[in-house]
């Protein structure tokens, strides 16, 4: 939601040039962003509720496109406030002229309107203010203009107290020289074309970079070179990205350099004309600019540029793998065993059951000698009957696989193939077991039992769980430490937000991690919604809403669409159709002498009710639509099938993979370069972009996305630096995809008692268990 200030909203609608720089960002129609900005901040609308409720409105923009409009809005007002800054400045200090206020006015971004405040800018006394105040500007401007050569003005120099030579005289007036060339607002754009067009990125090591213990990771950059051109690519950030890692660790030095001829060449035509009499004097000057100011200050300028590029691909990217991980296919309702693999401390081993709720806890050791091996598999067995376990998942941490492989190789419900066990990324796990989230909600517990527990839910049910953990944390990125924080932050937090709004969530389930990120709530109302239903009992229809503490109107409005209430007093509440839309399907179904939910449940009647057109045509053909599929599929979950992976179990380590081999593998992380997949050993396999697929791939996630199950070759192992190259090509019948699926979760519409869990126990009262 865009924050504005009474005055802003009074003068938004009549802002035509803001508007204009909206429309010229997004390209989209000039309708669609006056109306977005007029919801955005007239309004006081949230994204989701825009993008999913106001479709007629915006002409069915996605919330890509919303917050692009947004995004560009904010960028139109950091330009205005600049603007603003400056007139208001140069007016106070008597310096606002009428062609600077022309100059200012037409300043379409913040770098021209830099370079026209540059000159002015308060600094320290320069060289050529202090030469200014001897009066030597008069001499600097007749150098770059008068017929008369170096040895006529000596000879008709005047000491002075403050110039006694006419040496001191020139050097001074070379001081306001450099300062005119280094603020010509036309010689630093052409300057800034050829940075574009014809600049190289050079990179080499440095002296020490051999010392260093992560110097053969930046081994290809030791002698590398890129046009600016293409290094200002999203397809080329990591490269770009990797420099800035290699210079902050001292391994590598790089620059942008343009051709010295071809700068000084433009800078002549600017300042040297047929007939001067000081021409070499000039020449001098404008190289010592060049080389002192105007290079420099462009370099800088182009780096900035190029950082820009690769951290807004990187977060893209960053944005795109957490989005599919998010809404990765969960496995809903089922009783789960969750491992957080140790060898000194021992592994700790939990039990959620069905509702995600934590049942109890227990440690084995699995490298403390064979009886303890033994007597690990003894109870873990035990555990698994008692508890009725359905699936175990192991944190593919340290020691993962070796746990793993004790459970594949020991433990005979496993063994037998009637449990399966996998491995889970635990990326994040610690983060979140250390955090006042996981305290509150397990006080007395350890953090390695918290991440156990994290570990089980987040395989029961990625989204719900893994909303509590920093998204920089979660490992699908990379770079993520490289690149603005706030931006990162913002862009993974937007992610959430539309992530959590396009599944929605069950009212009286959720926990208030989940609820604050639905459309207008935030943290401290979710915590009023949870404390509300522990007082009061479940939620019965969505307008109790309006008697938790502080929820208005608008926020009910807001938010109201994407909470949904199973079993409740009114089957419309239980979808994703909005209240304010209750009344119009209500009286449809009176004047068809139909029941409410039956309109909800019978698909005949539901058929009934897309086919009437009048109804469409009063709502929008969009919001009609959209209606008609919510009544049809009430929760919407894309997360539809859980797909289990089948490692080869006879690979464990990276000395075991066989080059020319095909694997079965999960994709983990993707970059513009390509994709790293898991094979079931510690090092995740790269795939180059080039090997995705028989075709050309210009985008990896138009062909693969996190989570997804492939099958690799192994092209290249490299021992020494411990990396694996893949490739999905086709050459036999093993290429391609290969999934095995379970059963989608089905929604569950009822209430879970907590720990509902009734274990065949053979143990008695299960004494060795800390519940």
């Amino acid at each position: 939601m865009i924050n504005a200030n009474n005055n802003l909203k009074q003068r938004m609608m009549m802002d035509v040039r803001a508007i204009q720089y909206c429309i010229n960002e997004t390209q989209l129609k000039p309708q669609q962003v006056e109306q977005v900005i007029k919801l955005l901040i007239v309004e006081e609308c949230t994204v989701p509720f825009v993008a999913r409720y106001r479709k007629e409105v915006t002409g069915n923009l996605d919330e890509t496109q919303i917050r692009a409009i947004e995004s560009a809005w904010h960028g139109h007002q950091e330009i205005e406030k600049r603007r603003s800054f400056i007139m208001e400045t140069l007016h106070k200090g008597e310096q606002l002229t009428p062609e600077l206020v022309k100059l200012i006015a037409q300043a379409t971004d913040l770098a021209q309107l830099e370079d026209i405040y540059a000159p002015f800018k308060s600094k320290r006394k320069t060289k050529a203010a202090i030469a200014k105040e001897k009066g030597l500007e008069p001499l600097a401007l007749e150098i770059l203009s008068t017929k008369k050569t170096i040895k006529d003005l000596a000879a008709q120099f005047k000491p002075s107290e403050e110039i006694k030579t006419f040496e001191e005289a020139v050097e001074g007036a070379q001081f306001i020289m450099i300062e005119k060339m280094a603020h010509h607002l036309e010689l630093k754009n052409e300057l800034r074309t050829v940075y574009e067009k014809d600049s190289l990125c050079v990179s080499s090591k440095t002296k020490d970079a051999d010392q260093h213990k992560e110097a053969t990771k930046f081994r290809d950059y030791f002698e590398f070179s890129e046009p600016f051109a293409k290094l200002n690519d999203a397809k080329a950030s990591h490269r770009f990205l990797a420099l800035c890692r290699g210079k902050e660790l001292k391994i590598l030095k790089f620059s942008l350099n343009i051709d010295a001829e071809t700068a000084l060449r433009i800078g002549k035509s600017y300042f040297i004309q047929p007939g001067l009499g000081c021409e070499k004097l000039i020449t001098e000057t404008l190289e010592i600019a060049l080389k002192s100011h105007l290079q420099p200050s462009l370099e800088s300028e182009m780096m900035s540029r190029l950082k820009a590029t690769a951290e807004e691909a990187a977060i893209k990217v960053f944005a795109s793998n957490l989005k599919n991980l998010l809404l990765a296919p969960y496995l809903g309702s089922k009783i789960i065993m969750g491992v957080d693999p140790g060898i000194r401390t021992g592994c700790k081993v939990v039990i959620i059951d069905k509702t995600g709720q934590f049942v109890v806890d227990h440690v084995v050791y699995l490298e403390q000698g064979p009886a303890q091996r033994k007597k690990a598999q003894d109870e873990i067995e035990k555990m698994l009957e008692a508890f009725q376990v359905e699936f175990v998942c192991i944190g593919d941490g340290t020691y993962g696989r070796e746990t793993l492989a004790f459970f594949e190789d020991e433990v005979k419900q496993v063994k037998d193939k009637k449990i399966t066990a996998t491995l889970v990324s635990e990326s994040g796990a610690s983060v979140y077991s250390a955090s006042e989230a996981a305290i509150e909600e397990f006080p007395k517990k350890d953090v390695t039992v918290r991440g156990a527990i994290s570990i089980a839910r987040r395989f029961q049910d990625p989204l719900s769980e893994l909303v509590k953990i920093d998204p920089k944390s979660i490992g699908v990125g990379q770079y993520q430490h490289d690149v603005n924080e706030n931006k990162l932050k913002t862009n993974l937090g937007h992610v959430v937000e539309d992530c959590v709004n396009f599944v929605g969530v069950d009212l009286n389930t959720a926990s208030y991690h989940v609820l604050s990120f639905i459309s207008g709530i935030g943290k401290t109302l979710a915590q009023n919604i949870v404390k509300y239903r522990q007082k009061n009992g479940l939620f019965k229809n969505r307008k109790e809403l309006l008697s938790v503490g502080r929820f208005s109107e608008k926020i009910f409005e807001q938010s109201a669409g994407f909470l949904r209430i199973y079993g409740g007093e009114n089957p419309l509440d239980a979808t994703f159709v909005h209240p304010e839309r209750f009344a119009q399907i209500e009286k449809w179904c009176f004047d068809n002498k139909i029941q409410v939910k039956n309109l909800v449940q019978d698909p005949q009647v539901q058929e009934r009710f897309a086919k009437d057109q009048s109804l469409k045509n009063q709502m929008g053909e969009h919001t009609f639509n959209d209606i008609v599929k919510s009544l049809k599929a009430p929760t919407q979950d894309p997360r539809t099938v859980f797909k289990s992976t089948d490692f080869d179990r006879e690979v464990r380590t990276l000395e075991e993979v066989k080059v020319g081999k095909w694997y079965t593998g999960v994709i983990n992380n993707i970059t513009n370069f390509g994709a790293f997949v898991n094979i079931g050993i510690k090092e995740s396999g790269l795939v180059h972009i080039s090997q995705l697929s028989d075709q050309f791939v210009t985008n990896p996630m138009d062909v693969v996305k996190v989570g997804q199950e492939v099958r690799v070759k192994v092209v290249e192992v490299d021992l020494d630096r411990r990396r694996l190259a893949l490739s999905c090509k086709s050459d036999d019948k093993n290429a391609g995809i290969s999934q095995k699926s379970y059963d989608a979760p089905k929604p569950n519409h009822k209430a879970q008692p907590k720990n509902e869990i009734k274990p065949n126990n053979p143990f008695g009262k299960l004494k060795n268990f800390k519940v």
